[in-house]
């Protein structure tokens, strides 16, 4: 999962949203040790002024560091050398061409994907190694495995760039670029190009989510729906399972949301089962796909199902805002629940699960979940520009205080994917991911899963203990699902 094409996806969709419900912010002074840049001197000093008009230039630049630098969940973590570095690679790739530190250069000349057949350009710069890329090559800077590009963010550290060293380079840049028959052509539109991919390579040194964007490149879906992002079964055996196949908590209509639309499901199907007497008495939510959230829908959804004072908390570096469910809120389902996850559960689907399974003893099936647990704040670059920028400000936490960053939810119950990713996507991916800052104790009920594999191999031999319903229309995974919880709930109440 590439959370670059993510964030772009939602960013136009999600912007009111996650900025009106971010927590509040006490007015502390920032206590990191980075230097907050005045524009104003920085502009009178420079030798570029060229640089500081247009309609995105070096001003937007230096907001955007300061930025970071005050609102930043891990500022006092951040190398600004290394961004300065990252700026700088970023806004050659308009020439077509990859810099390196030479100290890393020298330490990875033998590297296939760096160099191989490559022409190094002749240059007398104190930092820099210059080689042409081919005119069929693809930029896999992030691609690369995380030790690799870690040791590109050291040694861009090691240089100490600063400011000066940018404007010197993004300098040099223009001149080459305006001199060059295509990309001449229009110099304000060159020069806005190379001040936003300066500002996407800073932002790209600092973590997998504190991004810039250009909104020409971000898709809105106009026709939204709640009813795409949400559908519902009866699976029919005993216990019915109620199934509901959630894909984001989002909220664009107070009265009709994803909380309101679960509510009116479950409300159906028990009504139906008073008239019916039919079984149902189980629930499972499948949160496989479950990845764009906002805090509101978040905590509408969760008092759907507990009354307590602690769904979920936010932190950023000076304080934590503790989620309680919404007062006079019936609660609408008190029976057992069943989540099933897997690696692409992010984020709100994470905190769903980990948040249901403390506060109401779910049980979660399926496989880790991906590990992405923080929140961001966007501004608009500017007045009217069409470019954006994330900063990565807070972190989610579970009503234990566990983190989801990094770890994501493990799982009590195992359920395989046949078809899975030897290589899954996991926020530790990143090499540049945000380090958690405590050991996790993971949930696992003891013998739970031996327990449950052997009961599953006895059934096997007589096609199931609910072989009434393995439909062919639904994926393995949820049939085995389907078979582990209904045999999990037969465990349980033969224990009681």
């Amino acid at each position: 999962m590439k959370f670059s094409l993510f964030y772009i996806s939602i960013l136009s969709l999600f912007f009111l949203q996650f900025t009106a419900c971010k927590p509040a912010q006490n007015k502390t002074t920032n206590k990191s040790n980075f230097k907050i840049d005045s524009i104003e001197t920085l502009k009178k000093e420079s030798k570029y002024p060229y640089l500081y008009v247009g309609k995105i230039n070096l001003e937007h630049f230096i907001k955007l560091k300061n930025d970071i630098h005050i609102l930043h969940l891990t500022s006092d973590k951040i190398s600004t050398s290394a961004s300065f570095g990252g700026a700088i690679k970023k806004a050659y790739q308009i020439l077509s061409i990859d810099i390196y530190p030479k100290s890393f250069y020298d330490a990875n000349r033998n590297h296939p994907k760096l160099y191989s057949d490559q022409t190094i350009l002749p240059s007398d710069d104190h930092f820099f190694i210059r080689i042409k890329q081919k005119s069929n090559q693809i930029d896999e800077t992030n691609e690369w495995e995380p030790k690799k590009r870690r040791e590109l963010y050291l040694h861009f550290t090691s240089l100490n760039l600063d400011f000066h060293e940018l404007e010197k380079q993004l300098d040099h840049i223009y001149t080459q670029a305006k001199n060059d028959p295509i990309l001449g052509k229009d110099p304000n539109g060159l020069l806005e190009k190379i001040i936003f991919l300066a500002m996407l390579g800073y932002t790209e040194e600092i973590d997998p989510h504190t991004r810039v964007y250009d909104s020409r490149e971000i898709k809105s879906d106009t026709s939204f729906n709640v009813l795409n992002h949400i559908s519902h079964r009866v699976f029919f055996g005993y216990p019915d399972i109620l199934y509901i196949k959630i894909k984001n908590f989002i909220q664009f209509n107070d009265n009709f949301t994803i909380a309101s639309a679960t509510k009116k499901i479950i409300e159906h199907e028990l009504n139906e089962k008073k008239k019916n007497q039919n079984t149902v008495g189980v629930l499972l939510i499948d949160l496989r796909e479950s990845e764009q959230a906002n805090l509101i829908e978040l905590r509408n959804f969760l008092s759907l199902f507990t009354s307590t004072k602690n769904l979920f908390s936010i932190r950023n570096r000076f304080e934590e805002n503790i989620y309680p469910s919404l007062k006079g809120e019936t609660i609408l389902w008190d029976g057992p629940i069943g989540i099933l996850v897997g690696p692409k559960t992010t984020a709100g689907g994470e905190l769903v699960a980990g948040s249901l399974r403390e506060n109401k003893n779910a049980v979660i099936l399926g496989t880790r979940t991906f590990g992405q647990g923080t929140f961001q704040m966007f501004f608009e670059v500017g007045k009217k520009t069409g470019y954006f920028y994330a900063i990565t400000n807070s972190k989610m936490y579970l009503p234990s205080g566990e983190e989801i960053q990094g770890f994501g939810i493990i799982p009590d119950i195992n359920v395989e994917n046949p078809n899975k990713d030897l290589n899954p996507p996991h926020e530790t991916k990143f090499w540049n991911w945000i380090k958690p800052s405590k050991e996790k104790n993971p949930y696992i009920p003891k013998n739970i899963q031996t327990k449950l594999d052997e009961r599953m191999k006895q059934n096997s031999t007589s096609k199931g203990l609910f072989a009434e319903e393995n439909p062919m229309d639904i994926d393995p995974v949820l049939t085995q699902a389907i078979e582990y919880y209904k045999t999990y709930l037969s465990i349980m109440k033969e224990t009681k």
